[in-house]
């Protein structure tokens, strides 16, 4: 006996194999950057940056717009940042890319709360405008590794560190395989 799939058919069974983020990856990003907020203030009830996140920030500007690893990404196509909780919560994320975002004339898009990186990786991954262009998103440190995970970095990466400011993780795909390599933005 035999079964006949038409295209769109077999075009899904063969998709249906792969892993999810394989799926994606197609009409994905050709690089996404991930970074975390700035530093915080002293007082905890304080969603802002303090002076030296205002500064970091600032130094974002100059790596990503400078650094010459950064510049043959090509410039971003879009910038994800955390959705702001009715206590405050991601209110650092969207401060540390808002300079950037504004030399880059782009708009900071927050559509998700910190631990909702699941649903930014899949429409991050699935967006066709996104396709074969960069990509920056400022999370929450503490979903990060698991945001990467979700974007198709295996294995996921360690626990980022509660004083790591400055780190970034570069994803690039390559033969539908997420590549992750890790950078600093400095002091």
């Amino acid at each position: 006996m035999k079964i006949r799939l038409g295209g769109g058919a077999l075009a899904l069974l063969i998709a249906s194999a792969w892993p999810v983020s394989a799926q994606l990856l197609p009409s994905g990003p050709a690089t996404i950057v991930l970074i975390r907020h700035a530093e915080e203030p002293h007082d905890a009830t304080n969603p802002h940056l303090s002076k030296d996140g205002v500064a970091r920030a600032q130094r974002l500007v100059e790596f990503m717009t400078h650094d010459p690893a950064m510049i043959r990404l090509g410039p971003p196509a879009a910038i994800f940042a955390t959705e702001t909780t009715n206590d405050g919560n991601g209110q650092r994320t969207q401060e540390t890319v808002a300079p950037l975002a504004n030399v880059l004339r782009l708009q900071v898009q927050a559509p998700y709360h910190a631990k909702d990186y699941a649903k930014l990786a899949r429409r991050v991954m699935s967006d066709p405008a996104l396709g074969g262009k960069t990509v920056i998103i400022c999370w929450n440190h503490e979903w990060l590794p698991q945001l990467a995970a979700a974007l198709g970095v295996t294995p996921m990466p360690p626990k980022w560190k509660d004083k790591n400011y400055d780190g970034v993780y570069v994803i690039t795909f390559k033969d539908r395989r997420a590549l992750l390599a890790t950078t600093q933005y400095g002091d």
